[in-house]
């Protein structure tokens, strides 16, 4: 397998799986022999069970979490902190390991699962962590898992579906970090953080049991969903035994070009196995100005002002709420 351009300029890649989803796509990883330093942290020691060396960071400090992310590091330029939000460990733990990964001058992109739409009680805490990752992060990534549900064909369990979702995100995942081997094409993590400038983007990823074209053109459906205004630029890109031909480029660059603007910027990619699944995924770059479904609401208020640690210190905003007197 042939690195990608960051790995064989600065080191293997680090990648921390936080909480259960983050534990469980990063462990899908390392089964899979993906050539990269694997870090495991949680509250929940039944995230952590044969993880080798895995974290249960309940109690820890801002330092001991720097420490700790010091010593496991060494010899790495670039780490993926990889987290489910709304939940108790990734929204708790991501936002402290993305601030030590930062503080260790590490390129960091954040990939961070956003809950089902249902799940309104998990958005408020969600969103914080969100706003919190991005602050220390080069890039995030957001996963919503709505797309799998709108996607599947099958009625599956709920303990299943985030087990089928996180393997997706590992499948995806895996072809960013190996890049592009035999007739492949390989994908250069430099270009995905360029493409992630603005500070966030968006990966939706599809199997293809029902067809290659088919998820192609689930794709670039999406694509135009989130909007022409929204999207600067797009990465498509597969993973398995089926390359994206020449033809299915032209097919999906006519149509998201249609879509998007003449003046929106493709970019396409591939990685070979011999495994027999296979998915497609694309990446899209959204203006920094983008409002995701799950957003913090007190950021909102705040802008590019930020409350201090001293509550007596805090700002006094008006939040439009009227007067209960």
């Amino acid at each position: 397998m042939r690195g990608n351009g960051l790995e064989a300029s600065g080191g293997r890649v680090l990648v921390i799986g936080v909480g259960t989803s983050g534990c469980r796509i990063a462990g899908f990883m390392q089964q899979r022999e993906v050539d990269a330093k694997y870090m495991y942290a949680s509250l929940d020691e039944e995230d952590l069970f044969g993880k080798e060396g895995g974290l249960n960071m309940s109690g820890w400090d801002d330092s001991e979490v720097q420490r700790e992310l010091e010593a496991v590091s060494r010899g790495s330029s670039t780490a993926f902190v990889v987290a489910g939000l709304g939940g108790s460990s990734g929204s708790y733990l991501a936002p402290r390991l993305a601030k030590a990964c930062s503080a260790n001058d590490l390129k960091t992109i954040s990939v961070l699962l956003l809950p089902f739409k249902y799940q309104k009680w998990m958005e408020y805490r969600a969103g914080v962590a969100l706003e919190k990752v991005r602050k220390h992060s080069d890039g995030v990534l957001t996963v919503d898992r709505e797309q799998f549900v709108e996607e599947s064909v099958e009625e599956l369990p709920l303990n299943r579906l985030y087990e089928m979702i996180d393997g997706r995100v590992a499948d995806a995942l895996e072809a960013l970090l190996i890049g592009g081997t035999g007739r492949g094409q390989a994908i250069e993590l430099r270009k995905l953080l360029k493409m992630m400038e603005s500070g966030q983007a968006t990966l939706e990823v599809r199997d293809l049991s029902g067809g290659f074209d088919e998820g192609l053109a689930s794709l670039v459906r999406r694509a135009y969903s989130m909007g022409s205004s929204e999207v600067d630029e797009v990465l498509i890109y597969s993973n398995g035994c089926r390359p994206i031909t020449f033809d299915q480029a032209r097919f999906s660059s006519e149509g998201l070009k249609g879509l998007l603007g003449e003046e929106t910027r493709l970019h396409y990619g591939s990685k070979l196995t011999e495994r027999r699944s296979s998915v497609i995924a694309m990446i899209a770059s959204l203006k920094r100005t983008t409002k995701l479904r799950v957003y913090d609401p007190v950021a909102e208020v705040l802008g590019d002002r930020s409350l201090d640690d001293d509550p007596e210190q805090g700002l006094d905003i008006d939040l439009g709420i009227p007067s209960l007197d």
